[in-house]
């Protein structure tokens, strides 16, 4: 009897002092409480940790990458309170490109398909299209149907003809020719870019189009079959003498030419009321190529007067002049008509 008092004795001891160890552990000041929901399980824990990541070490619970964790890894647990957490996992789904097979791809528990393109356009360095929505969730286990978008470049380069010029010589027999400077094909160069969703085309846009080589004219001489220009007859200087034998009032004058002579007028409604130099278009104004005789050049022309080379005309050139009439009627009755200018050396 004695000995089994003191049997009971000894494990109520044990027992006191476990409940009373148990019982300081409880209401340590450095216990902390947490409640975790992982996926659809929820369970308790009372730990020593001090932040959530410590916790979830010492506790053995392993994240990957895309799992998401309601707290920061670096968050305290406050000593003596209950911590909310909860962990949504990711979970694997297929994708299937242009058709081809499957693969496997981990996707966050918030990522949508929006999400998996950008993702996939880093990984693959290449456009998808998806025929849904950009905003549609995903399931564990789905597969996820992409196509590819490619662009290829093409350069396409055009030959540009060059342009043939051809000058007139007296310095060769009629009609002969010679190649005084070789021309030069130019090219254009386009650059295209062609877009292809699944390996179809769809759309193809010109980028650049830019002159790569610049083309170079072909210039050829060729002996001038056109008759002689109306020779340059020195007169006696100041005298003026027309083809009727008249004798004029002594301007001084340098050479004559005999030149085709046309007529207009101002009051035309299709034309201006200046000339090329500025001056208005009056009588005593004409239209010459400069090449024959400079602008501000005064002249005496037969059957018109003393005038001032000023304007200019788009069928003025060589041997013929354009008079400018006050009427109409005056440039009519002018008509086309063959006279000799005089140019005269003094300045007016």
């Amino acid at each position: 009897m004695i000995r089994r008092r003191l049997s009971i004795i000894l494990i109520l001891g044990i027992l006191l002092t476990v409940f009373a160890t148990t019982a300081s552990a409880d209401t340590s000041p450095n216990r902390r409480y947490v409640r975790l929901t992982d996926g659809s399980e929820t369970s308790g824990f009372r730990t020593y940790a001090e932040t959530v990541g410590e916790f979830l070490e010492a506790e053995g619970i392993l994240l990957n990458a895309k799992d998401i964790v309601s707290l920061e890894l670096d968050a305290e647990l406050e000593a003596g309170e209950i911590t909310e957490l909860w962990i949504r996992r990711s979970f694997t789904i297929y994708i299937s490109i242009d058709n081809d097979e499957a693969f496997e791809f981990e996707v966050g528990a918030t990522q949508r398909v929006g999400h998996i393109i950008a993702e996939l356009r880093d990984l693959k360095e290449s456009e998808f299209r998806h025929d849904g929505f950009l905003n549609d969730a995903l399931v564990q286990g789905t597969t996820l149907y992409l196509r590819s978008v490619t662009v290829r470049e093409s350069i396409m380069a055009v030959r540009q003809p060059y342009h043939q010029e051809v000058r007139l010589t007296r310095g060769l027999p009629p009609g002969e020719i010679e190649v005084l400077q070789e021309g030069v094909a130019g090219e254009i160069t386009t650059v295209i870019h062609t877009f292809y969703i699944g390996g179809v085309e769809i759309d193809r846009r010109v980028v650049s189009v830019a002159q790569t080589i610049e083309p170079i004219a072909e210039i050829i001489v060729k002996g001038d079959t056109s008759p002689e220009p109306p020779p340059h007859i020195p007169l006696p200087r100041g005298t003026i003498i027309s083809l009727n034998g008249t004798v004029g009032n002594g301007y001084a004058y340098t050479i004559s030419k005999v030149m085709e002579s046309t007529a207009y007028s101002a009051q035309q409604p299709e034309l201006s009321n200046y000339t090329a130099s500025g001056h208005r278009a009056v009588r005593g104004v004409i239209a010459v190529d400069p090449a024959v005789i400079p602008l501000g050049t005064w002249v005496y022309v037969e059957g018109y007067g003393k005038a001032l080379a000023s304007d200019t005309g788009s069928a003025i050139r060589g041997y013929k002049i354009d008079l400018c009439f006050d009427t109409v009627a005056e440039a009519i009755q002018h008509g086309r008509r063959n006279v000799r200018v005089w140019i005269l050396s003094d300045t007016f």
